[in-house]
């Protein structure tokens, strides 16, 4: 069964039905009670034209998940650890026997290093 939404201050109406098909996958996905009260809401709201073209927006530039990005963060501290208990890191220094490095190595507690890792995911 579907049902006509109209917004008559800005001239828009949308069609609901039981489900729709998903652009990008082809799946028949069911229209969820929250998409229908989202819908009722803006269009007494009269902002349907908002919600939709918001809705367009978000479909064709979804936001990358934070998730995502603390993923790709936690790959870089495990990769920094292992280094650090390979004693990659140690070895590097000591090829450089000038420079700052080795004087922030050497301020710098490789166990708290590896704590802090620990602490963020490692």
């Amino acid at each position: 069964m579907s049902k006509t939404y109209a917004d008559h201050f800005n001239k828009t109406a949308i069609t609901i039905t039981d489900s729709f098909i998903d652009v990008k996958t082809g799946n028949s996905i069911p229209i969820s009670p929250k998409v229908n009260e989202q819908i009722q809401y803006h269009t007494k709201n009269q902002t349907l034209n908002h919600f939709i073209l918001s809705a367009l927006h978000s479909y064709l530039h979804p936001r990358i998940p934070a998730s995502e990005g603390n993923d790709l963060i936690l790959q870089e501290l495990t990769e920094l650890k292992k280094l650090i208990k390979g004693g990659r890191i140690a070895s590097v220094a000591a090829a450089k026997p000038d420079t700052t490095f080795q004087k922030e190595n050497a301020a710098v507690d490789l166990d708290e290093v590896e704590d802090v890792l620990e602490a963020f995911g490692g």
